[in-house]
């Protein structure tokens, strides 16, 4: 694929999220955000002034058809996700998207086939792949460092954090779900890129709404709609089997009685164990010395890992790299979370 000097980047939402997109863009000389599509024109233009994006529009088909871009960034709300995905990959962008990939796996598929159809790279935003911390515990497991993985833990779970009472974040028809699909879905993708994504044998989940339905454990993030309704959880947690016998516990919540805010992942391995805090960007390598038990802590320098992340995004659409976050590997996680929900609804464990 020929190389451009620029690469012509529209973004179709202009909530929250995409601050960090625009900022990220900035660092990557490659590239520059021409034009921005929102339903609210106001949003669209605030980020348009802030960010000296020169085309604004407040309907991203409108923007697809007129705009001279490359490629799409999506960031609107969950229940778009596939709809706008589809319709920028047969206009010919390469298209980046916000996490989750999609409402439910069969959404990831049909943005998958649309990729493959338009010939097209498709990337999902994990960007917490891009991390030092997770880079070195990636390249610890690669090297066998740890022997063999067969527990995990992960999580995030919030004192007070659910978004945007009674707006798109708290209702089911289009985000979803609660906390598991809005953040426990970076802790499930982040532990299972680590792990190599084996194949699963078993879910079991619990959701849980003691919270969001009492307006308590809001958050400053998102808009307060009194308007609107609280009709998904506030905690979700689930135990998951593979074939390799490996376990993974799970816990995601937006509001919950404990100390502080915490992001974390475990791994418990035959050789050593590897605890990762990520709001410390700090990791912790447990293993043995000489016969001797050993904790070695790391704090590893930060990396701006949105700017990682569209680093890659631009070398996959110039061919010089593959996507880190395959389309493939999202679908896979939108299947665990399903089954998760599902497992929660049923009162039993899932099977696959």
């Amino acid at each position: 694929m020929t190389n451009r000097r620029k690469w012509k980047i529209g973004i179709i939402g202009a909530g929250g999220i995409t601050e960090a997109h625009l900022e990220a863009i900035k660092e990557e000389s490659r590239a520059e955000v021409v034009a921005i599509a929102d339903i609210s024109a106001e949003m669209a233009s605030y980020r348009a002034k802030r960010h000296d994006i020169p085309q604004v529009f407040t309907d991203y088909e409108t923007m697809l058809q007129e705009s001279d871009v490359d490629a799409i960034i999506v960031c609107v709300p969950n229940y778009l996700h596939a709809e706008a995905t589809k319709h920028a990959l047969a206009a010919g962008k390469h298209l980046l998207c916000e996490k989750p990939m999609a409402m439910n796996a069969q959404e990831a598929e049909e943005m998958i086939e649309a990729a493959k159809k338009a010939d097209k790279i498709l990337m999902v935003a994990q960007n917490n792949r891009f991390r030092s911390d997770s880079l070195q515990v990636k390249t610890w497991l690669k090297e066998g460092k740890l022997g063999n993985i067969y527990h995990a833990k992960t999580g995030w779970v919030r004192r007070n954090g659910i978004p945007g009472w009674g707006s798109w974040f708290t209702q089911k028809e289009s985000a979803g779900g609660g906390p598991l699909i809005d953040i426990g879905v970076h802790m499930l993708d982040l532990t299972l890129w680590l792990l190599d994504h084996p194949k699963p044998v078993s879910v079991l989940g619990q959701t849980y709404a003691q919270f969001g339905p009492h307006k308590r454990g809001l958050s400053e993030w998102g808009r307060i709609d009194d308007n609107g309704k609280f009709d998904v959880e506030d905690m979700a947690v689930a135990m998951i089997t593979f074939e390799n016998g490996l376990s993974l516990t799970l816990d995601a919540s937006w509001a919950s009685h404990i100390e502080e805010e915490n992001v974390f992942l475990q791994l418990y391995g035959q050789e050593g164990g590897a605890s990762l805090r990520l709001l410390e960007n700090q990791f912790t390598l447990y293993h043995e010395w000489n016969g001797v038990t050993a904790s070695t802590e790391l704090t590893p320098k930060p990396q701006k890992e949105r700017v990682l992340l569209f680093r890659n995004f631009i070398d996959a659409i110039e061919g010089k790299a593959e996507v880190l976050c395959t389309p493939e590997q999202a679908l896979y996680i939108n299947r665990l979370i399903e089954a998760i929900y599902t497992s929660a609804q049923k009162g039993e464990a899932v099977r696959f």
